[in-house]
């Protein structure tokens, strides 16, 4: 175990030091700073046979998740000579086909109706956990995705799940570990909003095995960056969402959240996990000294599309080798597109990473 990531104020540090060490960017301080992917369905599956058959490779027909899996591992040293330190992975996954005849329909959670691990999910992570370890990467690890959590027994399935996934990644030793436990709250009273998501950030900080525990945060819907309620005081690290905003909008919602009372009180750093294709976003973040994560959806994706995006332009791609996209199922894991190489070459220069983008 090589990876260990830890928090020294408003910076993340790894190892001991801090991350991007002494590295600046058109005068820009880097240090500190967690440059992440979205890459949430690195172990996905799907208990559905009715919606199973849509996620088959195009040259195998046959949709395999530990391929899946495999191939996300397979690509975690690439991302990290790019400069990357950071991917999120849920546990619920996120969504791929948006036609409610899947959407409504699809199952894939590490976690029985009841709130328990299944075995499957747990070796799948494991692996994933571990290859980012030997790579030098964090995993953050998303807990819920609404449209999966429906499908538990309510709150107290909940609460088990958070008490369980904590426990069981703690008793694996590695230490590359961050907790976002549920993929953009909104405002409101539930367990899984705004007034009450903070008692199960508290469940995750106050599991502890010899006298270790997670940071653990909670990301932020896109929109409504400061609901109401006590999450600003329990979490560890902010983790906003930039999707619906272009770059002059995100530099205004960052520096909100940093003058908010909580935050001048007890600064603490702040990561976007989920924004966008787009590098100028990338950069307005850095310009706010906030860490910035890809998000970068893929064609096929049916029934929803977004103002900014437009994923439902095209269909899917028929071939392995042009699949688009990081969450549309199946994953073409590689930097195999524009949008792809644009990100991860910029990313390159801006944190000075060896890698010889001009060959790349």
């Amino acid at each position: 175990m090589t990876t260990e990531i830890a928090i020294d104020g408003t910076r993340f540090v790894m190892n001991g030091k801090p991350t991007y060490e002494g590295v600046t960017d058109r005068g820009r301080p880097i240090e500190g700073l967690l440059f992440n992917s979205r890459m949430v369905q690195a172990i996905f599956d799907d208990e559905s046979p009715e919606t199973a058959v849509h996620w088959r490779y195009p040259d195998t027909a046959v949709w395999d998740p530990d391929r899946n899996t495999d191939e996300f591992c397979a690509m975690l040293p690439e991302y990290r000579r790019y400069g990357l330190l950071g991917v999120t992975v849920g546990l619920q996954g996120g969504g791929s086909i948006y036609l409610p005849e899947i959407y409504d329909t699809y199952v894939n959670s590490a976690f029985t109706p009841e709130g328990e691990l299944k075995p499957a999910y747990c070796d799948r992570l494991r692996r994933v956990i571990a290859a980012a370890d030997a790579a030098g990467v964090v995993v953050i690890i998303n807990y819920f995705y609404w449209k999966q959590t429906q499908k538990m027994n309510g709150d107290a399935a909940i609460v088990r799940a958070t008490e369980t996934a904590t426990d069981w990644l703690l008793r694996t030793g590695y230490r590359n570990l961050l907790v976002d436990v549920f993929n953009e709250f909104t405002a409101g009273p539930k367990l899984t909003q705004s007034e009450r998501i903070h008692e199960l950030i508290e469940i995750v900080q106050q599991t502890t095995l010899g006298g270790r525990r997670l940071l653990a945060s909670s990301s932020i819907m896109p929109g409504k960056s400061l609901p109401a309620g006590h999450w600003q005081e329990a979490v560890d690290f902010y983790l906003p969402h930039g999707n619906n905003s272009w770059s002059a909008k995100l530099r205004r919602e960052l520096r909100e959240l940093k003058s908010t009372p909580a935050f001048l009180a007890d600064p603490r750093p702040v990561m976007v996990n989920e924004d966008s294709m787009y590098v100028t976003n990338l950069e307005a973040a850095i310009d706010e000294y906030a860490s910035w994560g890809l998000y970068i959806q893929g064609f096929g994706c049916g029934g929803w599309d977004h103002g900014r995006y437009e994923w439902t332009r095209h269909p899917r791609e028929t071939s392995y080798e042009h699949l688009s996209g990081f969450q549309t199922v199946p994953v073409n894991w590689s930097i195999n597109t524009g949008h792809k190489r644009d990100f991860f070459h910029r990313l390159a220069e801006i944190t000075a990473s060896p890698y010889p983008v001009d060959q790349a």
